[in-house]
């Protein structure tokens, strides 16, 4: 009997603060770096981020007839 496999994948997601509040928020990594590279350039005293990582489980199954 065949078991399936789990693999874990980090899911990252990025927020965007300018002075404690909150301009942006969860963003995937292509997004944060478009956004932050513009903002960072304009608005670089006062502007934060936190970045917010969870792990995903992905369940392969054989389908076996």
């Amino acid at each position: 009997m065949d078991y399936p496999s789990t693999e874990e994948k980090d899911m990252k997601t990025y927020h965007i603060y300018l002075k404690d509040r909150p301009l942006f928020k969860n963003l995937d990594e292509d997004e944060f770096k478009v956004i932050w590279g513009r903002l960072f350039h304009s608005y670089w005293d006062g502007i934060t981020y936190s970045e917010v990582s969870e792990k995903q489980l992905e369940q392969y199954e054989e389908a076996s007839f």
